[in-house]
């Protein structure tokens, strides 16, 4: 009798102690959507300083003129004009010059000619003489130009060069038989000073930014690290120009680029694009691309960890202990929850979770959280009661993890990868403003954490 007890008891304690073994779920999981590339419009701020180009135009003026324009009826003009240096300023969408000099004239005047006695013609009465600045201090004089710059579609300069203003700060009376003869001898000065205009126009049309805007072009092709993540591609379709601004002997202007981006894991092939004709200009609207955040499940397990391990379950005096909780795949757009447990009963079950972003608490929260079919076969037969520890309850209620520390990490990479030299004389210059988590998707290895992040970006050329 005691023999048949003690048989009673041992299997007792062996049934009660048998490890609960459970198949592990099959991993499945529906390919996710690429990446939606948005177009974004960054900009590209260049600075010229035209030094080089001003100086290149006041050497090729000459410093003096002289010329004559002579005939036989009315005013004849003869002239000798010192320039001084040019000096130069920029404001607003215009360059400016301003040239004070000196000057000489001699004049004759005839009211009336024949051509009688000589085919070039003859004065009938006495020609009248005088001058100004002749054997007497020379007379000054100021004048100012003015400069409008455009440029083409294929980056060459359109300019307008314009006298302003000529004025005489010390004028002659010019005065013969009672005409005045001011404003003609104005008008001929003007003329000729029409040669600055032309040097100043030529000097323009050797700047090349096109050099500039083909260098910009081929960096803005090269994929971006951003180390730990991948690679950012930013895909360039259309270049504009804005207007130009002067400031002193600074021209600025940006280009404006249509860019796509995109985020690829693994480096992709470069396929170059030759540099497009100029677009019309469009405003900057700084830089919007989706950015797919890799979570392995490993970084996954050890948040769930430290929420679920060691945790104590008691139904009907049997004792759970959760010895361990880890992600390990996906299956039915669920993630899969490894749960090793010791007690009364030890063994392994499998739980589903479904993730879901709570946007204004900034955290993932597991959701419908239930056990996996095989899991559920198998309590069925050996350990019906485990169905009423609430463990699913638990994992609902504790199963919360703030990301907003993932994303600022996240950001801080991004930043440090935006600012960095891409080449000599070329520092790219960008920063994340904010990154918004929109949707999370599931492989059998990793969450997949889809941002949208906005910010802006420069390349700052030397």
């Amino acid at each position: 009798m005691k023999t048949i007890l003690y048989i009673l008891l041992i299997g007792c304690f062996l049934t009660s102690c048998k490890v609960i073994e459970t198949a592990v779920p099959d991993n499945f999981i529906e390919p996710y959507p690429a990446l939606n590339n948005r177009v974004s419009a960054i900009t590209i701020p260049v600075e010229i300083d035209l030094s080089s180009y001003l100086n290149a135009a006041e050497k090729e003026i000459p410093k003096y003129y002289s010329g004559k324009n002579q005939q036989c009826e009315g005013l004849s003009t003869s002239y000798t004009i010192k320039r001084e240096n040019i000096k130069f300023s920029g404001s607003g969408n215009k360059i400016g010059y301003e040239v004070g000099g000196q000057l000489k004239l001699k004049l004759n005047y005839c009211p009336k000619c024949h051509t009688l006695t000589n085919e070039k013609g003859s004065c009938l009465i006495p020609r009248v003489y005088m001058s100004c600045g002749e054997n007497e201090p020379m007379r000054k004089f100021n004048l100012l130009y003015s400069t409008a710059v455009n440029v083409n579609s294929d980056y060459s300069f359109k300019t307008a060069t314009n006298l302003q203003k000529f004025e005489l700060l010390d004028p002659c009376e010019l005065t013969i038989a009672n005409i005045d003869v001011t404003n003609d001898v104005e008008k001929e000065i003007i003329k000729q000073l029409k040669v600055l205009e032309q040097e100043i126009d030529k000097q323009f049309s050797s700047i090349d930014i096109k050099s500039i805007a083909k260098e910009s072009w081929k960096l803005l092709q090269q994929p971006t690290e951003i180390p730990g993540y991948g690679y950012l591609s930013l895909a360039p379709s259309s270049l504009a120009i804005s207007e130009l601004k002067f400031s002193d002997k600074k021209a600025r202007f940006n280009f404006n680029i249509d860019v796509s981006p995109s985020f690829t894991t693994e480096k992709p092939q470069l396929i170059s694009s030759s540099l497009p004709n100029l677009s019309q200009n469009k405003a900057d609207n700084g830089l919007n691309f989706g950015l797919d955040v890799i979570l392995g499940y490993d970084s996954l397990s050890n948040f769930i960890r430290t929420s679920f391990k060691g945790e104590v379950f008691e139904i009907k005096r049997k004792k759970i202990i959760i010895e361990d909780i880890a992600v390990s795949g996906s299956t039915d757009n669920r993630i899969i929850l490894k749960t090793t447990f010791s007690g009364s009963k030890r063994g392994v079950v499998y739980l589903l979770a479904t993730p879901l972003l709570n946007d204004s608490l900034m955290q993932i929260e597991l959701t419908n959280v239930d056990f996996d079919v095989k899991t559920k076969s198998v309590l069925l037969k050996s350990a019906k009661w485990f169905f009423n520890s609430k463990i699913n309850q638990l994992v609902e209620e504790q199963g919360k993890f703030n990301y907003t520390t993932m994303l600022e990490d996240v950001k801080k990479e991004i930043n440090s990868a935006f600012n960095q030299p891409l080449t000599e004389g070329v520092m790219m210059n960008g920063r994340i403003n904010k990154i918004a988590l929109n949707s999370i998707y599931y492989t059998t290895t990793h969450l997949v954490l889809r941002t949208q992040m906005t910010g802006s970006m420069k390349l700052i050329l030397d």
